[in-house]
């Protein structure tokens, strides 16, 4: 075995030890760009502190100069963005950053909702950074954990081993996500949503002005009294997402399963029963890896077939995989093929 494959082998063990280290700084890059591209200065001055139903939790805990700002002010702010995202990366002042971060997170977040809209592209990876900026183990790969190792050099360090409950907490913040959504559907839509025809919808609806995937469907009633209509001329009532997927040969696979009823049915259930199934994540590691796969691959065919790519739900899910599992399995296949030496394994570590 040669010297580079075995230390290439050590630092994939070390890392993977670390799991959260690694969700921090990959996570911190994909929400950092989204946050900085939702956060935009429009959106501040056409948001109405004085609005009672415009005022969401974690608005309302925050002053209303915060939405005052000028021009110059505002690019400040977003400069502070920057910097908290480069620096929960590199992990220097990590936890204070991650804060940071979170922050903006929540503030992006309440822009859209008082809109009117729910971003999931925000929901779940704002609730998991702060979680990071909490949970022991997000800082084991960072400029803060050497900084502090070469002033405690003549100490014994014995705090390898992190603590399972932050790795659980975060877990528990995804299954929850994924239960929650698929009880939403029963709530709300009941026995409807697995008759397929709103999936169906979903996968088919690209009106004249959303070609380009670019707009939500809005949805009004023309008969509300002026007075009684919320923030608009349009009586709005309720909204959904098109299908922002605009690539013809996925649009035409979309419509297939939409038109035959019972794939549509067979995909409605499923999504549902895959939702109200989280829970397995906490069974075992086997399981776990099962079901964050599958929510990989569940969010690969949303991306594919409707254009919502939810990269960060996939990212998450992917670094709370078991990989020491799969790839120790992998390993003992070999072993017992004889295509590696038995003392693979020794002889890297």
């Amino acid at each position: 075995m040669s010297i580079l494959f075995s230390k290439l082998y050590e630092l994939v063990r070390y890392c993977l030890k670390y799991p959260l280290s690694l969700l921090r700084i990959t996570l911190s890059v994909l929400f950092g760009k989204y946050v900085y591209g939702s956060l935009y200065y429009d959106a501040f001055l056409e948001y109405d502190t004085n609005y009672i139903y415009g005022k969401t939790w974690f608005l309302e805990l925050l002053p209303s100069s915060l939405f005052d700002l000028s021009p110059e002010q505002f690019a400040t702010l977003k400069l502070v963005l920057v910097i908290s995202i480069i620096c929960s990366i590199i992990g220097l002042f990590g936890r204070l950053n991650l804060l940071i971060l979170a922050f903006f997170g929540y503030l992006a977040f309440g822009l859209v909702e008082v809109a009117g809209a729910f971003d999931h592209h925000l929901s779940l990876p704002t609730q998991v950074m702060l979680a990071l900026a909490l949970v022991p183990g997000s800082m084991k790969i960072s400029l803060d954990a050497l900084i502090l190792r070469f002033f405690r050099k003549n100490n014994i360090n014995s705090s390898n081993q992190v603590p399972k409950w932050g790795f659980n907490l975060i877990l528990a913040l995804v299954v929850i996500t994924y239960f929650t959504a698929g009880v939403s559907k029963i709530r709300y839509g009941g026995l409807k949503w697995v008759d397929g025809t709103t999936l169906g919808f979903y996968l088919k609806e690209r009106t004249e002005k959303e070609k380009k995937g670019e707009s939500q469907l809005i949805i009004g009633d023309h008969k509300i009294k002026d007075e009684d209509k919320w923030k608009d001329r349009f009586g709005f009532i309720a909204h959904t997402y098109g299908n922002f997927q605009n690539v013809k040969k996925w649009n035409e696979r979309a419509d297939y399963i939409a038109n035959n009823r019972y794939l549509v049915i067979a995909l409605a259930i499923g999504s549902v029963m895959f939702e109200l199934l989280a829970f397995i994540a906490f069974f075992n590691s086997k399981y776990r890896n099962i079901y964050l796969v599958s929510a990989i691959l569940f969010h690969m065919s949303i991306g594919q077939l409707m254009g919502i790519s939810f990269r960060q739900y996939r990212l998450i899910c992917f670094f709370l995989i078991d990989w020491n599992l799969i790839i120790d399995t992998i390993i003992n296949k070999l072993k017992t093929k004889k295509l590696i030496p038995e003392n693979f394994g020794k002889l890297a570590s």
